[in-house]
């Protein structure tokens, strides 16, 4: 194989996806917001095109090649079938970069049907997008990788929520306790219906605020570990190979 086809396949999709996922990631940082879904899905299109046009060109491009030179002029039609160049091709330019977008497309549909099914209570509607770049910046089989990191960061965190929102809760008990035990106290100072009403307000508005955490809290999301994994992995994906057992799977 030609080192410079072998070198813009190796480089190409890692560096556009390193710029892709950092932009997004300090346009996150620095808005405190990200961009918007149509956006995103503007992006993912774009590498998904970026990707395949690679694959063309690198096709060519080892075509080319090849016709330049005397011995691999003999791997060209009409020395050799034209099935070798397209077997040779698929191989080389087209099986990882096919995988890598299909396993893009599912992650991304199956969030949104999860979602869907979950009447949007599970994911953010910017997640799928943000998986599918993931996807295809880290390639086969850092994906791998990537999402298993991404899961596991994601039940940790939940483990985590579920802890502070059992503290949490147990506050509001305490804080209940109280309220009622300083009502029953004030009634001999003051009269029976303003400690009822003290005693209704302060209820309510523990009962309000922990619905309020509730709300915002409990959630299982994965929309912060994303991008970062998604970084993580790309950058030290060759660091990661050597301790997991996952070279095997390299296309």
């Amino acid at each position: 194989m030609n080192w410079f086809v072998s070198f813009l396949v190796a480089i190409f999709r890692p560096a556009l996806g390193l710029i892709i996922l950092a932009g997004l990631l300090l346009y996150w940082v620095l808005r405190k917001k990200l961009p918007k879904e149509n956006f995103l899905k503007l992006i993912a299109y774009i590498f998904s095109g970026a990707i395949i046009f690679q694959s063309i060109f690198s096709t060519i491009l080892n075509w080319w090649l090849w016709s330049q030179q005397g011995i691999t002029q003999g791997f060209l039609p009409p020395f050799t079938s034209i099935a070798y160049v397209l077997k040779y091709s698929w191989q080389h330019y087209w099986f990882e970069p096919v995988i890598v977008i299909f396993a893009a497309i599912i992650v991304f549909f199956s969030i949104y049907f999860l979602n869907k099914k979950f009447e949007n209570q599970l994911f953010y509607d910017e997640e799928k997008y943000l998986a599918a770049l993931g996807i295809l910046a880290t390639g086969w089989p850092n994906c791998l990788i990537y999402l298993s990191l991404v899961l596991f960061l994601g039940v940790v965190f939940h483990l985590i929520l579920l802890i502070f929102n059992t503290v949490m809760l147990g506050e509001s008990s305490l804080l209940r306790k109280v309220s009622q035990r300083l009502s029953g106290q004030g009634s001999s100072e003051r009269s029976e219906r303003e400690n009822e009403t003290e005693r209704q307000a302060a209820i309510s508005s523990l009962g309000k605020s922990t619905a309020s955490f509730r709300t915002n809290y409990s959630r299982l999301t994965l929309l912060f570990f994303w991008l970062p994994c998604a970084l993580l992995t790309l950058l030290l994906g060759a660091i990661i190979n050597k301790y997991i057992i996952i070279t095997q799977l390299v296309i």
